[in-house]
């Protein structure tokens, strides 16, 4: 084997498992929820698998200024007989070889500050830092989640 191709197979298959070890993160149905014209809030909703053999935490979140003044992770709780949803500051924990469900009526990521309505059909970038310095970059697809 010449030296241009073995050094060619030694630098793909770095790249490769590179690029494997940084995925451990998987993000799954991601849609945000279609909103009304003057709404000044919005929703994304999306399940992230850890692939690994560690607990990852995601810390925080952020879209585009164009999008939305702010994204924060929310949960949503019961107070007495209300609905209420509270920031979660410290961040969302998946443990090892599990997922965190983002979906209505529970845990979801609150889009606050809306700079124009979210229309079905569009989508938007939405990024996600975590604990050990990783970030993803996710296209969401704005969906009409009428019932």
């Amino acid at each position: 084997m010449s030296k241009i191709k073995w050094f060619s197979f030694i630098f793909l298959g770095c790249f490769c498992f590179n690029l494997q070890a940084e995925s451990t993160i998987q993000v799954d149905n991601a849609r945000a929820r279609a909103t009304f014209l003057f709404a000044k809030t919005g929703a994304v909703y999306l399940t992230l698998v850890n692939n690994s053999e560690v607990a990852h935490s995601l810390l925080s979140v952020s879209v585009s200024d164009s999008v939305a003044e702010e994204a924060q992770i929310h949960t949503t709780v019961m107070s007495g007989d209300m609905m209420q949803m509270r920031e979660m500051s410290s961040g969302v924990s998946i443990a090892k070889k599990d997922k965190a469900i983002f979906q209505p009526g529970g845990m979801h990521i609150m889009l606050l500050g809306l700079k124009k309505p979210l229309q079905a059909g569009n989508s938007l970038a939405l990024t996600l830092y975590f604990a050990d310095g990783q970030t993803l970059n996710v296209v969401v697809p704005i969906v009409d989640m009428t019932l």
